[in-house]
């Protein structure tokens, strides 16, 4: 006896309604490993090859879909490698190593484990290596330089990458030597204020890990005061007027107004600062 045809509307219900029950049913089996405690977050536990493989795929295809707009500048002419070997000496080699130099115990100890960019920087584009430098990656522990670093000092960084592959231990440590005067250069200004920016900018600095903020995703954190309805405030920390040029310059540098605060020096640069305090008065 021959069935009647499942018409086609419903062929295609059925489907999605099979598909969403697999989400829901492999959502519910996340949740109950995570809920069960039995899921180690330890970083003594290394990933699953899968895990690791999904990782690394995914920040590929992230590149080449952000990076392709970049445009690279000719490195000879805006790069200085002086100033980018000063640049990966003070931020990356503690995490990365260098040739004949190892990582430092923070950057053995993390998980997943920051790579050698020896082969990272014979690899990649510039326009790559400039992204992940700039930009950072999320879930390993790389920062975003470019609220450390100028522009200029991001594309000498990579002038220096793309070079150090081809360094021996002496050359690499002769460079060192003829930088060792050079600072990195930080960031210079001139970036329009956006509430995105502004938000990024607490998660850069760690505001968020002592403070409550309105729009930026954090830790529920008590050490320092929530900063939600900034502006009903009189007196920033009980001992200046609470106007936005002081907020501003009580980000950049607390202690100045009061030398006993608990608050530390983020070395935050003066534009960011006066973005972050535009972002409390008007944002709330």
């Amino acid at each position: 006896m021959r069935h009647a045809p499942i018409p086609h509307r419903r062929k295609v219900l059925l489907l999605g309604l099979g598909a969403v029950a697999l989400v829901l049913l492999g959502a519910g089996a996340g949740a109950a490993l995570l809920l069960s405690g039995a899921y180690s977050t330890a970083a003594t536990k290394q990933h699953f090859a899968i895990t690791y493989r999904v990782l690394e795929t995914g920040l590929r295809y992230s590149l080449e879909s952000n990076a392709e707009e970049i445009e690279v500048p000719d490195l000879s002419r805006v790069a200085k490698i002086e100033v980018g070997h000063a640049c990966y000496r003070r931020y990356c080699v503690q995490c990365h190593g260098a040739p004949g130099v190892a990582r430092d115990p923070i950057g053995r100890g993390q998980l997943p484990s920051p790579s050698r960019l020896e082969q990272s920087a014979r690899e990649w584009p510039p326009s790559h290596l400039f992204y992940v430098t700039q930009k950072g990656v999320r879930m390993t522990g790389m920062p975003a330089w470019e609220y450390r670093i100028s522009q200029e000092g991001l594309w000498s960084t990579v002038a220096f990458l793309k070079r150090m592959p081809f360094m021996t231990q002496a050359e690499y440590a002769a460079m060192g030597a003829r930088s060792d005067d050079i600072a990195c250069p930080a960031p210079s200004g001139g970036h329009p204020y956006s509430v995105e920016r502004a938000r990024t900018m607490f998660q850069q600095y760690s505001c968020h890990n002592c403070h409550r903020i309105d729009g930026v995703v954090g830790p529920e954190t008590y050490i320092g005061p929530a900063l939600h309805e900034w502006p009903a405030r009189a007196y920033i920390a009980g001992v200046v007027p609470n106007t936005r040029a002081n907020l501003a310059r009580w980000i950049a540098d607390p202690q100045v107004f009061s030398p006993t605060t608990l608050m530390p020096d983020m070395d935050v640069v003066d534009e960011h600062a006066q973005h972050m305090a535009r972002y409390l008065f008007e944002q709330q």
